[in-house]
């Protein structure tokens, strides 16, 4: 028989044994704590990248391409270095800028291609919700190198009764009527419902309050207001003569 001395070892070596199998499962325990929290971290921060993604391409970030270097408008056409901007403010439901647009467009199409002036599009939305989705649509036409002719297609089928813009004109009619098929149609679509330039186009209503912009339209060439130059009293609409003399007059011709 073991004597007392050795039933005493025996005990505490026994002891001991537990008490480092506790340590052990212990430290084991710790370790997948850490490991699990290490892996619920990177899950989340990888979420959370997805989220930042999926806000730029879906939620209103998208910038167009043709868009100025300040992010607040789009060019009409490239712009000439050298040559004087003018800054046009307009509402895709404002009637008096509809009346522009079709008086204006052509001029401003031969003024650009002869570089003498450079011609910056600020959408408004004065006018309120489809004046917004109307800007959002026409932007996203710039991905296909559609924007002018969208642009002037907005104003073109302006409703007569004040209801805006619907999904089936900007999805479909218009796109139409200017040739957008295929890729470039399932691409414009998917940028309108999800809304996609929706920040680029509520930062240029805030450069236009910033500006002092009141009115649409409103004409700033090189920072002054030309409204009153170009606008006939005799016929009570904008005159595209006379918008061209205020240009050249500006582009030192």
């Amino acid at each position: 028989m073991p004597t007392a001395s050795e039933t005493r070892q025996s005990r505490r070596a026994s002891l001991e044994a537990q008490r480092l199998a506790a340590a052990a499962k212990q430290r084991r325990f710790r370790i997948i704590l850490v490991t699990s929290g290490v892996i619920v971290l990177a899950v989340v921060l990888v979420i959370a990248i997805i989220a930042i993604i999926g806000a730029q391409n879906k939620g209103g970030a998208d910038v167009p391409p043709n868009a100025n270097s300040a992010k607040n408008g789009i060019w009409l056409k490239p712009p000439t270095e050298g040559a004087p901007t003018l800054d046009l403010f307009s509402d895709y439901n404002c009637t008096n800028c509809k009346s522009a647009e079709l008086v204006l467009d052509a001029q401003l199409d031969s003024l650009t291609d002869e570089g003498k002036v450079n011609v910056l599009v600020h959408s408004m939305q004065f006018e309120g919700a489809t004046s917004r989705i109307a800007a959002v649509a026409a932007a996203c036409a710039d991905y296909s190198g559609n924007f002018a002719d969208y642009n002037q297609q907005l104003f073109i089928n302006q409703s007569t009764d004040g209801s805006g813009f619907t999904d089936t004109m900007l999805r479909e009619t218009i796109p139409a009527n200017i040739g957008i098929t295929g890729s470039d149609l399932t691409q414009l679509q998917s940028c309108i419902d999800t809304t996609a330039t929706g920040n680029f186009v509520d930062a240029q209503d805030k450069y236009a309050n910033q500006q002092g912009v009141s009115r649409t339209p409103t004409f700033l060439l090189d920072g002054e207001d030309i409204a009153s130059k170009i606008f006939n009293e005799d016929t009570g609409s904008y005159d595209a003569d006379l918008l061209r003399q205020v240009v050249e007059a500006a582009d030192g011709q």
